[in-house]
């Protein structure tokens, strides 16, 4: 009886342990509060920061760290950015394994040519896209921030 209860508080203090090095050193399938797809991490929580403007949410993504958004994977301030229009249509794409993706326009980082005031926008919900082209888009809407980062 006494061997079994060892064994258990073992086992116990083993997966505490586990737990608290996957949250630092970000091993795959532990909840760390990221998804990993291909050479790209994103922010588990696709509606961390709210809808923003576009400079807002280019702080707002370089600043996330650790402990912020239920992120426990030891980066740091400068790791993280918004996606590109070309990653943000990807995971447009494929939203499994993510919460609260909202049926909205998320920013991408990419400006649109040489206009300063614009930037590309995703509508997650039907995968549109928007850019001066064809829609105006100019960097004080607020649309949802949805930060990644590459592996390290």
């Amino acid at each position: 009886m006494k061997r079994k209860g060892t064994a258990v508080i073992g086992m116990v203090v083993c997966f505490m342990m586990m737990a608290t090095l996957s949250w630092a050193l970000d091993i795959p399938g532990m909840p760390n509060g990221t998804v990993t797809d291909g050479n790209l991490v994103w922010l588990k929580n696709a509606n961390c920061f709210g809808q923003q403007t576009w400079s807002q949410a280019m702080k707002s993504a370089a600043g996330l760290k650790s402990g912020d958004c239920n992120l426990r994977d030891g980066s740091k301030a400068g790791m993280w950015r918004l996606p590109t229009k070309e990653e943000l249509q990807a995971r447009q794409r494929n939203q499994s394994g993510f919460n609260n993706v909202q049926s909205s326009w998320y920013w991408s980082s990419s400006t649109y040519a040489n206009v300063t005031h614009s930037a590309w926008a995703v509508y997650m919900d039907e995968g549109y896209v928007a850019n001066v082209g064809n829609d105006i888009v100019a960097k004080i809407f607020s649309f949802y921030v949805w930060p990644v980062r590459s592996v390290q």
